[in-house]
């Protein structure tokens, strides 16, 4: 029988878990976009707490794609050494540690004066090569491509905020053609170890539909390029995952079913697991191979320890949708007890 505690493969690497922390926005990093000691200690209360797979931020590759404030970076030299940090700090507890590429959407600088010409589109690839150079320099297992929740590749893909009539638009090819240049971009300066990831709609707020269908689509097509992971999420815009609805457990599970049955890259679920059992029935009934976690683990970074010890009560995340604050995003509970 299949657990949430068996080593592993995640391409050529292994992880020590089937469980994963899905990247966020801590909104801790400093002005330039450096790492603090502030963020530093969440990756470090996260490595400690159990987890096997680390997806590092909401992280910003170059100026015109950030958005956030508090946003960290992988754009310059200058952000390298942060980066190093936090990756030493996940591997000493035996994590494997990825980054996460975040292409701002239609409130970043590059929408700023309309839909960005196709000279601007084939410039892209070249950004996301680069941080993954940075990224490897900072000593990271691998990378996520971030095409999901409004961001800016998610809005090529979704047919209702694309309505291109060019070399980007107009059919599912063309929709994902610059999603496609950019992985292929990445996998010229990855090497056979370095792990490539994407992170992918099912459904918008809006409740387009097809979306299943083209998260499907799209993770098969960048399966036979060789992904080696891809994540499955939804819900869309930008506070999408936190808007404080009840969602049923593992939410996402049979999209994501769906597409592990098809690939044969790793595929984790995210949203809404919390419930050991829950997520082992899911793991019994499909291929899902990893399960990712957010808001839970904002709430408890030792979550993982906790089940891992016989402790299988659900994790205390009540998805309220107030993780967020300018002093730095977190557990509402657990900020209210701090100031009491």
């Amino acid at each position: 029988m299949k657990t949430l505690f068996d080593p592993v493969a995640v391409g050529a690497r292994q992880a020590k878990n089937r469980l994963v922390r899905s990247a966020t926005w801590e909104r801790l990093a400093d002005a330039q976009g450096r790492a603090t000691p502030e963020l530093l200690a969440v990756y470090n209360a996260l490595a400690r707490g159990g987890v096997g797979t680390v997806i590092v931020s909401a992280t910003f590759i170059d100026p015109a794609g950030g958005s956030l404030p508090g946003q960290l970076g992988l754009a310059r030299p200058e952000h390298v050494d942060g980066h190093r940090r936090i990756v030493d700090t996940l591997h000493a507890q035996g994590c494997l540690a990825l980054a996460q590429f975040a292409f701002a959407g239609r409130d970043g600088a590059l929408w700023s004066a309309g839909d960005p010409d196709t000279a601007t589109l084939a410039a892209l690839p070249d950004l996301y090569a680069r941080a993954t150079v940075l990224a490897r320099q900072a000593g990271y297992d691998g990378a996520q491509i971030h095409s999901a929740h409004g961001y800016f590749l998610s809005q090529f893909l979704n047919p209702a905020t694309n309505a291109r009539t060019d070399a980007y638009g107009g059919s599912p090819e063309n929709a994902r053609r610059l999603l496609m240049d950019i992985w292929a971009a990445m996998a010229g300066e990855a090497g056979r170890d370095f792990l490539l990831a994407v992170k992918l709609d099912c459904r918008d707020m809006a409740g387009t539909p097809g979306l299943d269908r083209i998260c499907l689509e799209t993770a098969k097509a960048l399966d036979e390029a060789g992904i080696d992971l891809v994540e499955v999420s939804g819900l869309g815009g930008n506070k999408g995952l936190c808007g404080g609805k009840k969602q049923p457990e593992s939410v996402f599970r049979r999209e994501a079913g769906e597409v592990a049955g098809a690939v044969s890259a790793a595929v984790a679920l995210v949203g809404a697991n919390h419930s050991p059992e829950v997520m082992e029935e899911v793991l019994e009934e499909t291929d899902v191979t990893l399960f990712a976690l957010s808001r839970p683990l904002l709430r408890e970074p030792d979550l993982p320890a906790r089940w891992a010890a016989g402790d299988r009560r659900p994790a205390a995340c009540v998805s309220c949708g107030k993780c967020y604050d300018e002093a730095g995003n977190g557990c509402f509970f657990t900020r209210r007890r701090s100031e009491a």
